[in-house]
């Protein structure tokens, strides 16, 4: 009985040290925060414990879902080293307490990643089906390269700082970055064709460049030279389909991406000579501006006004991420979440295409009755024209006859004047005789 005291007596004791203890670090934490310069280029999986990222959390939580999701399913591995102390795991083993960012012997890291909603970019969904990363969007020429300029802030945000992966259940997923750039993006062209596909996690910039070998072929969005520049340019998306030969991406020439040129990251990209050869326009350089306000960002002129948040990260190597988004969906429940709406979409697009198909059998019969009004308008026409040339001939028929009639009265009128001028002639002979 006295050791069940004291054990309650200690767990107590220690829960208000911890508290304490937690408090004191979280206040240290704070103070302990310094910016980061726009220059830092420099990038490593630490950053994802070392960088405070909440306002990413806190400006793309209305247009989206924020996932927990273990590190190591986005390729990445953090192999901090922790060493906790006796007293967190007594407390864990007593008091059943799990820790937001407690991690075991195993390391497993928690990270957060971001999924945007449907609704943030409903007219790419209805022609895509699935969120893809820098399509949204036109790609601008600029002193930086080519710079995506996203149709939402969020997805200006996104296209900008982080990392795109496609989860085999969650679909593509953004994870935060401190780093700035035009665009992640790895670069593939051929004589008339240019494809894109976002760089994943992990990959940095490494001797003043970035290496990619192992991205897919179906994450590349390919589109004609000549459609680079185009708004919205997912609506020029080359599409597989059994008409079309498929074009495949290792056959294409990898072209230079992204390098560091004055402690700035270009994207090169495709040749300008060469896109304004294919498009047959001349395309203006634009200049980039950083702004830190929001609402100083957009295209002004020959300019382009980017939003660059300022971020802030720890002085010390974490063993755990800063902070987190107050709104979490676990892995799990997104997974079940993704099913429902794909199950959703499945069933719009059932609903589509049986409307599709109610629409061109309409379509179809009233092409049909169309095609027979006209072919009846045609014969009412050809036999309106046929009697209408009926009645032409009988009154030519008719015309004829009474201009024969004419005649021949003008004839026997003559005929008579003749005869009796005849008569009139013999009389006055006679007379004279």
């Amino acid at each position: 009985m006295k050791n069940a005291h004291f054990l309650l007596f200690a767990v107590f004791l220690l829960s208000i040290i911890m508290f304490f203890s937690c408090t004191k670090d979280s206040e240290q934490l704070k103070s302990e925060l310094i910016p980061i310069e726009i220059t830092d280029i420099k990038e490593s999986p630490n950053d994802l414990l070392s960088v405070d990222f909440q306002f990413f959390y806190k400006e793309l939580s209305s247009a989206g879902e924020w996932i927990e999701i273990d590190a190591k399913k986005l390729g990445i591995n953090l192999n901090t080293t922790t060493s906790e102390n006796s007293l967190g795991n007594f407390l864990s083993d007593i008091l059943g307490v799990k820790y937001a960012y407690a991690q075991t012997g195993e390391q497993i890291f928690n990270l957060f990643v971001w999924r945007p909603s449907n609704e943030l970019v409903g007219d790419m969904m209805k022609e895509t089906k699935e969120y893809i990363p820098f399509n949204n969007g036109q790609w601008v020429y600029t002193d930086e390269g080519w710079y995506f300029k996203a149709n939402t802030s969020q997805e200006e945000l996104t296209s900008h700082y982080g990392r795109w992966t496609q989860d085999e259940e969650l679909g593509w997923v953004w994870l935060p970055g401190k780093t700035y750039s035009p665009a992640w993006v790895d670069w593939r062209q051929n004589d008339d064709y240019v494809a894109w596909a976002p760089i994943p996690p992990g990959k940095y910039i490494e001797n003043e460049s970035i290496k990619i070998e192992d991205v897919s072929e179906n994450k590349y969005t390919i589109v004609e030279k000549k459609h680079l520049i185009e708004p919205s340019v997912y609506k020029y998306r080359y599409q597989y389909v059994e008409n079309k030969n498929k074009i495949m991406i290792k056959e294409m020439t990898k072209t230079d991406g992204l390098i560091v040129k004055d402690k700035k990251v270009i994207n090169k990209g495709p040749d300008i000579t060469e896109i304004e050869k294919k498009t047959g326009k001349k395309i203006e350089q634009v200049k980039i501006n950083k702004v830190n306000k929001k609402e100083e960002s957009g295209l002004k002129g020959n300019s382009l006004n980017v939003f660059t948040p300022e971020l802030k990260k720890s002085r010390e190597v974490r063993k755990e991420p800063i902070s987190k988004p107050e709104k979490l969906v676990s892995y799990k429940d997104a997974k079940k979440i993704t099913k429902e709406e794909k199950e959703k979409l499945k069933a719009e697009e059932k609903i589509e295409k049986k409307e599709e198909k109610e629409t061109k059998k309409q379509e179809k019969l009233e092409d049909k009755q169309l095609k027979k009004e006209q072919k009846k308008e045609e014969k009412e026409i050809k036999n309106k024209e046929k009697q209408e040339t009926k009645e032409m001939k009988k009154e030519e028929k008719s015309k004829k006859k009474e201009d024969k009639q004419v005649k021949e009265k003008g004839k026997e009128k003559r005929d008579d004047d003749k005869t009796k001028g005849k008569k009139d002639d013999d009389k006055k002979k006679n007379k004279k005789n």
